[in-house]
């Protein structure tokens, strides 16, 4: 196998040499009203590729489009699995590519996965399989607050960082005259991405915020989206590395 995209492989398992492979899983939701349904899943697999580029012996599944997007739905054009079907999916996904040689990776771009990627994990391990999962925005913490003064009260969904990436990656399909101006009402437990509260609650995104957002896309830029989009990848290939000799890969 190679590096970069997964392709059509005819070798048996046991021709095949043991490396990593990353899924890339997202969502297909609202993203406001300036970005594409695909930016979660269009940016985990970006950020995967291009980590690839940089880690000898990785390589990328197809992505996941699909996500647990129930809190979106009164936004059109979400897409939506169930908890269960999701989890499912990745499971039976990272069980196929262990059991041909390779170590599983999940790369995630939507925060509603988080809580179910831990389950899948560890629903792996009760099967006797390794696999580990990573957010790839989680990787970022620090670089907002460098990239964007008071970085952590303007990210969050659609925001400065998810607008900064499409704009450096896929500027096209950014509708900057539609990018909301402001940020997010004040609420609690606060829906940023880099919250500080220990406590969550499930909520509608049309309760959050009548525009879908969170955060404040009016101070995203192309740079910003590079630097964002370097760190992540660069982040990543270490995570990577550090699995390879954590794991015995």
């Amino acid at each position: 196998m190679t590096d970069g995209p997964l392709a059509h492989d005819a070798r048996t398992s046991a021709d095949m040499e043991r490396g990593i492979t990353l899924l890339p899983v997202g969502a297909t939701e609202q993203h406001g009203p300036h970005l594409p349904l695909g930016t979660d899943w269009w940016l985990a697999e970006a950020v995967a590729l291009e980590a690839a580029k940089r880690v000898p012996g990785v390589d990328v599944a197809g992505a996941v489009p699909y996500g647990i997007s129930p809190h979106h739905r009164g936004f059109p054009g979400t897409v939506t699995l169930r908890a269960r079907t999701f989890i499912d999916l990745v499971v039976d996904v990272c069980a196929s590519l262990e059991a041909d040689g390779r170590a599983p990776v999940v790369v995630n771009g939507h925060g509603g996965n988080r809580g179910a990627l831990h389950v899948a994990v560890a629903e792996l391990g009760e099967r006797g399989h390794t696999a580990w999962a990573v957010s790839y925005f989680e990787l970022l913490d620090d670089v907002v607050d460098d990239v964007f003064p008071d970085g952590h009260r303007h990210v969050g969904h659609a925001c400065a960082l998810e607008t900064s990436l499409v704009m450096h990656l896929w500027p096209e399909t950014v509708a900057t005259d539609r990018i909301p101006e402001g940020s997010t009402p004040p609420g609690w437990p606060d829906p940023h991405l880099f919250t500080g509260d220990r406590v969550s609650v499930y909520r509608r995104f049309e309760d959050i915020n009548p525009t879908g957002v969170v955060g404040t896309p009016s101070l995203a830029t192309p740079e910003a989206g590079r630097r964002l989009f370097e760190a992540a990848a660069d982040r990543l290939a270490v995570l990577l590395g550090r699995i390879r000799a954590e794991g015995g890969t």
